[in-house]
C-alpha cells in the first residue's frame, strides 16, 4: 500500500504546477495557443479531405467525422480557456496522440494493414503534436508526447506484423512495406522528440531569465505586476482583501560606500533569499528596484499584513551579512497598504504603501507603518 501511495505522490508531483508564476502563466497561454493551432489544423485537414470526397455519392460518414473533429477541436480550446490546471496539457496531449493512433488502427479494423503502417498523413500528425508541446514550456510534456507516440505506433506495428505478412502486401495508395523506411520514420519521430525537449528546456530558461532579477533571483517588476493584477481580479470576485508591503533597506548607500558594491550585492542576495523563504507559498515577492522589495499578501487584511510585515522586518534585520571582517546587520523600513481600503487600483494602493514607507523613514527608520486605523507594532532595534 505504501508503494502505491509513493507512486501516486510521484505522479501528482509530475503533474504539479510550477511554483514560478511566470511559468504558470506561460503554460496556460501556451495551452490556449496549442488549442488554436489544433483547431486550425483540423479545419485545414477537413478542407483537404473535402477535395477527396467531393465526387462521392454519400457524405453521411464524412459529415459525422467532420462534426466530431470540429467538436473535438472546439472542446479542447474551450477547456484551455476555461481551465488552467496543470493536468490539462497532459490530458490533451494524451488524447491527441491516442486519437492519431486510433485513426491508424481504424485501417487495421477495415482490413488494410498497410494503411496503418505506411500512412504518412496520419503519422505526420504525431510530429505536429510533439512539436507544439514545446509551447507549454515543459520539457517533461515534450518527452511524454514523443515517448507515447512512439510506444503506441510501435505497439500497433507489432500487432499488425504478428497477423499479416507485410512483405507480401502491396497497395496502390500505400505502396509496399519497407522495414528500413519504417524504422527510419520511428527514429525521426524520436529525434523530433529529443529536439522538442531541448527547445522546451531552452524556452523555459529564457522565460525565467525574462521574469527574474539576475542578482536576487526574485521576480522582476513586470511579471509581478501581471501576477498582482490576477490576484486583484480574484480578490474583487470573491470580495476578499489583498495587502502590499514595501521594504526598503535602511542606509544602504552608506553600507555600499563602506564595504563596497560587491558586499552590497551579497547583502541584497542574502536578504532576498531569507525573504523568499519566510513568506507563504501564496505570497508574491519581487525586487522593486535598488534596495527595495515588495511583498503582496493575497487574502490578508491590512492589520494582519502589518503584523506580518513587521515580523519579516525583524527577521531580515537578524540576517548576518559578512562584510568588514565580521557579521553585519541591516535594518529595514516598511510601508503597508491594502486593497480596496487604500485604492481601487494597484497604482493607488502602491502609492499609499510608498507614502507609509516614507513615514517609517521619517519616524527614524527600522519600523513598519500602516494606515492609522491598523495596529502599529513598536519598532524594535
Amino acid at each position: 500500500m505504501s508503494l502505491l501511495k509513493q507512486a501516486a505522490a510521484r505522479f501528482r508531483a509530475l503533474l504539479s504546477a510550477d511554483t514560478d508564476q511566470a511559468l504558470v502563466r506561460a503554460r496556460t497561454d501556451g495551452e490556449k495557443l496549442v488549442g488554436i493551432l489544433r483547431l486550425a489544423f483540423i479545419v485545414i485537414f477537413i478542407v483537404v479531405a473535402l477535395g477527396d470526397i467531393w465526387n462521392r455519392q454519400s457524405w453521411r460518414y464524412e459529415l459525422i467525422l467532420i462534426a466530431l473533429s470540429m467538436g473535438y477541436g472546439l472542446s479542447l480550446l474551450f477547456l484551455a480557456i476555461r481551465v488552467s490546471g496543470a493536468w490539462v496539457p497532459w490530458l490533451t496531449t494524451t488524447v491527441d496522440v491516442s486519437l492519431v493512433t486510433a485513426a491508424l488502427a481504424a485501417f487495421v479494423l477495415a482490413g488494410n494493414p498497410l494503411g496503418a503502417i505506411n500512412n504518412r498523413s496520419y503519422f505526420d500528425t504525431y510530429f505536429f503534436i510533439v512539436m507544439t508541446s514545446t509551447l507549454r514550456y515543459d520539457w517533461r510534456l515534450s518527452a511524454f508526447a514523443a515517448v507515447l507516440a512512439i510506444a503506441q505506433f510501435v505497439g500497433l506495428s507489432n500487432y499488425v506484423s504478428s497477423r499479416w505478412d507485410l512483405g507480401s502486401l502491396h497497395s496502390a495508395t500505400q505502396g509496399e512495406f519497407s522495414p528500413v523506411a519504417h524504422a527510419l520514420r520511428i527514429f525521426i519521430l524520436g529525434a523530433v522528440g529529443a529536439s522538442s525537449v531541448a527547445v522546451a528546456r531552452w524556452a523555459r530558461h529564457l522565460r525565467l531569465m525574462v521574469g527574474t532579477d539576475h542578482l536576487t533571483g526574485l521576480s522582476q517588476r513586470r511579471p509581478f505586476f501581471e501576477r498582482l493584477e490576477e490576484e486583484l481580479q480574484r480578490a474583487n470576485s470573491s470580495r476578499g482583501a489583498l495587502s502590499i508591503a514595501l521594504f526598503d533597506v535602511d542606509e544602504f548607500k552608506k553600507y555600499n560606500d563602506t564595504f563596497g558594491h560587491l558586499a552590497g550585492d551579497r547583502a541584497l542576495q542574502l536578504l532576498a533569499g531569507r525573504l523568499r523563504k519566510s513568506v507563504r507559498a501564496s505570497d508574491l515577492v519581487a525586487r522593486f528596484g535598488g534596495e527595495e522589495f515588495v511583498v503582496a499578501f493575497p487574502r490578508m487584511d491590512v492589520d494582519r499584513a502589518l503584523r506580518r510585515a513587521d515580523e519579516l522586518r525583524l527577521e531580515l534585520a537578524g540576517v548576518p551579512l559578512p562584510a568588514g571582517g565580521g557579521p553585519r546587520h541591516l535594518t529595514l523600513s516598511v510601508g503597508v497598504a491594502s486593497w480596496p481600503a487604500d485604492g481601487e487600483t494597484f497604482e493607488e494602493v502602491l502609492g499609499k504603501a510608498d507614502e507609509r514607507l516614507y513615514e517609517a523613514k521619517t519616524l527614524g527608520r527600522n519600523r513598519a507603518c500602516g494606515p492609522p486605523r491598523a495596529l502599529r507594532p513598536t519598532a524594535e532595534g
